[in-house]
Parts: structure tokens; C-alpha cells; sequence
């Protein structure tokens, strides 16, 4: 079994490297906008004029993995694997950070690249209106924003929790604040308006050593998985991406070609509205990555590593400091290149052992 993994949100896409894979592995990205329509290039072209969009980074991290498919494939051609030998050597589960997990439902084949762009953008269109909204419903001026801050301390011995029963120790003087991210038992990223976040900035200082605050870039000030504000997206959300099923007819679709870790729980999703039930909830709730890592050092047997897809390499290291796995990146000219020599000799040394096996018992 490998792990493939795939960036959220806020993930930067850096153009000049896309660019440069484009051009590099021109045939194969001939092969993968003959496969998505000749639509994928107006796609691309978005991508490089809006790189921070969510529909740009949703389907850039699609293609990576469409350029990962299409080489390991090239790969099975090369050396001559049976059907039964790929099937053998092809046993995937997925993961994905917050927007990523949509990426994972994208590669099961439930809806197409355009459709993935367009689910990435409206959830983010939901996001900004409800956040607008909550600020107008309690009379917050103009000048009020939502911000994202991401809190680490190394000494830290569970963090997030540390966090949340603080939180929970101001919650009637600083009501907007949530925890967003839990990416490790040191760091977690935390959201609400300015004025609350400072209290916490205050409050936890005095009680963290070494507490490091970060604020992240959020251009749209929203509520990033803040369920006190976002909770009123879940039924426009689950709606559309159903929607956008049925217009593809694949809303009778039961069981998901490859499982998800969900961020909601670090559970794993086989059935495909059990993976969209949870990739709707965790959009207005906390990611809680940390159980996808006991999922995965506990629970699941990868023996092939994980395999972290572009663009940029934040949840490759992620994975890297978390989980007891080979980790490759996927995520620029020379990683690319690097992965598909290692897994051409990985592949190489599987077919010569069987080989040897199978002479062995005809002696």
C-alpha cells in the first residue's frame, strides 16, 4: 500500500516551477489535456494568473498526480508488468489537507477537473459570505476581519489541547476564537478577529515557554474551519458537489475506487458518501491531522511510503515529521524526476524477485 497526499488551501503554487515541469514533460501533459478536454488549457492559464485560488491550487495538485499516474504507467510499459503485477503494486489510500480531501474525491473519479475547480471556488465563495455574514449579524464594524495564527511551542506536550481548554477559559470574552488546524502535538493554527486573538496572544504566553505566534496570510479574512461561523455552509456545499454528481451520473457511485483518511476524524472513508459527508463537516470544523496520523502509524500497513503531491512540499513535511514512512515529494522538476528513478528500480527489483520465485518452484 502507498500513501498519496495533497495540499490544502493557502498552499503556494510557485509558477515559474510549474511552468517548468509543464514544459519538461510536455508529452505527458499533451496525454493529460487530451484526457480532461481541451478546456484543461484555459484551466492552466488560469492557474498561472491566480495561483492562490483555490480552484487554481485544487487542480494543480490533480495534475501533479495525473503526471504521477501517466509516469508510473510509462514505467509498467518499460519493464513489461502483466495486469496482474500493476493490480498487485497499484493498492493506494489517499489524504488530503482540508481543501486536498476534495482533491482525493476528484481522483476517484467522481467528477471532473472543471468540476473540481468549481466545487474548490464555491466553497471558498460559502466561506467568505458566511464569515461577512456572522460580522454583520453581530454588528462588528468594517475594520473587524477574521485572522489566521498559527501558535507552536517546542516544549509543548499536547499543544492543541492546551489550546482548546484555554480557549475554553475565555470563551465568554473571546467568543470568535477556534481551532482550525491540529497539524502536531507542538503547532496548531488558530482563527477569529483580531481583538480576541490578542487575548489569547496574552493569555497563552504567560502560560506556553517559548510560544511562538505566526500570523498566516488569509486575504479573504474568513473563518477557515471555524464552526461557530462556517456551520451554515454544510447544506449549500453538500448540495452542489451532489448536484454536480447527478449531472455526471455518477450519484448512484457506492463504493470510492481508492479510501481517504478523512480530516474529520482520521477514519477511513471507502464509500463515497461517507468521504463527502466528512469533507463537508470538516470544511466548517477543526482538521484534525494529527488523528490521520495515528491512522496511519497505527492502524494501516504502507509498506510503499507516501508519495506527497504538489504544489509546494508543506504537507510533505508534515507527513515526514509525523508519520514512520518513506516520504517522497512530487512537487517540482527534480523531486519528479527523483521519485520515478527510485520507483523504476523499486519496480525493477519486485519483477526480478518474482522472477526468481517463480524459477525456484519450477526447479
Amino acid at each position: 500500500m502507498r500513501l498519496i497526499t495533497f495540499p490544502g488551501q493557502g498552499t503556494p503554487i510557485s509558477v515559474p516551477i510549474l511552468k517548468t515541469i509543464i514544459e519538461s514533460k510536455s508529452k505527458q501533459f499533451s496525454k493529460i489535456l487530451t484526457r480532461n478536454g481541451p478546456k484543461t488549457n484555459d484551466l492552466l492559464q488560469y492557474i498561472y494568473k491566480n495561483p492562490s485560488s483555490p480552484g487554481s491550487i485544487a487542480v494543480c495538485s490533480n495534475l501533479f498526480y495525473q503526471l504521477y499516474d501517466i509516469e508510473l504507467n510509462q514505467i509498467y510499459r518499460d519493464l513489461q508488468y502483466t495486469n496482474q503485477m500493476k493490480h498487485d503494486t497499484q493498492d493506494l489510500i489517499l489524504l488530503g489537507h482540508s481543501l486536498g480531501e476534495l482533491t482525493c474525491l476528484s481522483i476517484n473519479q467522481l467528477f471532473s477537473i472543471r468540476d473540481l475547480f468549481n466545487i474548490a471556488n464555491y466553497r471558498n465563495e460559502l466561506m467568505v459570505k458566511y464569515t461577512e455574514k456572522y460580522l454583520v449579524a453581530h454588528k462588528m464594524n468594517h475594520s473587524t476581519k477574521f485572522e489566521m495564527w498559527a501558535l507552536s511551542s517546542p516544549r509543548a506536550d499536547d499543544l492543541p489541547n492546551q489550546i482548546l481548554t484555554l480557549l475554553n477559559n475565555i470563551r465568554h470574552t473571546a467568543p470568535t476564537i477556534s481551532i482550525a488546524n491540529v497539524n502536531s502535538i507542538k503547532q496548531c493554527v488558530v482563527t477569529g478577529v483580531i481583538e480576541d486573538l490578542e487575548k489569547l496572544r496574552i493569555e497563552s504566553q504567560t502560560k506556553f515557554p517559548r510560544l511562538r505566534v505566526t500570523e498566516l496570510t488569509n486575504p479573504n479574512n474568513v473563518a477557515f474551519h471555524n464552526s461557530t461561523v462556517l456551520r451554515p455552509i454544510q447544506e449549500p456545499l453538500y448540495d452542489y458537489i451532489w448536484d454536480i454528481l447527478k449531472l455526471n451520473q455518477n450519484h448512484t457511485a457506492t463504493k470510492l475506487d481508492y479510501p481517504i483518511i478523512g480530516n474529520l476524524d482520521g477514519r477511513i472513508s471507502t464509500f463515497v458518501h461517507h468521504a463527502i459527508e466528512r469533507f463537508v463537516r470538516c470544511s466548517s470544523t477543526t482538521v484534525k491531522f494529527t488523528e490521520c496520523y495515528d491512522t496511519i502509524n497505527e492502524v494501516l500497513e504502507i509498506k510503499d511510503g507516501a508519495v506527497n503531491m504538489g504544489p509546494s512540499n508543506v504537507i510533505y513535511n508534515l507527513i515526514k515529521r509525523n508519520c514512520d514512512l518513506d516520504c517522497y515529494e512530487f512537487s517540482s522538476l527534480d523531486t519528479v524526476n527523483n521519485f520515478n528513478q527510485l520507483e523504476m528500480d523499486r519496480l525493477k527489483g519486485i519483477k526480478e524477485q518474482v522472477a526468481r520465485e517463480s524459477a525456484e518452484k519450477q526447479i
